[in-house]
């Protein structure tokens, strides 16, 4: 009988310790940059209109709705070497992507204004790479991780995130995050 009751509370533990741990697990921001592309239709097709937070897509509108909270998340989203399977290139005329590719190009997207001026030192495509010469973007990507790696992209943006993280916010007019003025 005694054995019978440690088992059923043992249980009971169990689920409570599960159930808490899902809820904890929930309440971190995730976003599935695999699913960032434009859809018309429907039907995803590859997006070059510009920023990405111009374009239509439910995974850039919950980047938008997190606010400042999401630039963490995709900095840690950096290392990521997972291609994300699509049917169409999310960014017309760019090879298969990595997650972590996508989570660069929407970084570097999101500190851009509506003129392509960066809106927070350090943030710009070429600030992070260097001068992009006459090689495409993907290309000099690629190039910039196989010379340095993903890590040091990650840390780059970890620099500008640790000093300027806490002046951020989401112009809405602009649609671009920008730096509080002093």
């Amino acid at each position: 009988m005694k054995i019978a009751a440690r088992r059923a509370g043992f249980a009971v533990v169990c689920v409570v310790c599960s159930v808490f741990s899902q809820a904890q697990s929930h309440g971190k921001l995730q976003f599935d940059l695999a699913q960032i592309g434009l859809l018309v239709n429907g039907q995803q097709v590859c997006e070059d209109a510009g920023r990405i937070q111009d374009s239509q897509s439910t995974v850039v509108n919950q980047i938008i709705a997190a606010g400042p909270k999401a630039i963490p998340v995709l900095i840690d989203m950096l290392t990521d070497t997972r291609t994300a399977n699509t049917k169409e290139p999310i960014i017309c005329h760019w090879g298969a992507m990595t997650i972590g590719d996508i989570a660069f190009c929407a970084l570097t997207d999101l500190f851009i204004d509506p003129t392509a001026g960066v809106t927070v030192p350090g943030a710009g495509w070429d600030d992070m790479l260097g001068p992009t010469g006459d090689v495409p973007a993907w290309q000099q990507l690629d190039a910039y991780v196989k010379k340095n790696g993903r890590a040091t992209l990650q840390d780059k943006w970890r620099k500008v995130w640790a000093r300027y993280g806490s002046q951020m916010y989401w112009d809405a007019e602009g649609r671009c995050f920008k730096l509080r003025r002093a």
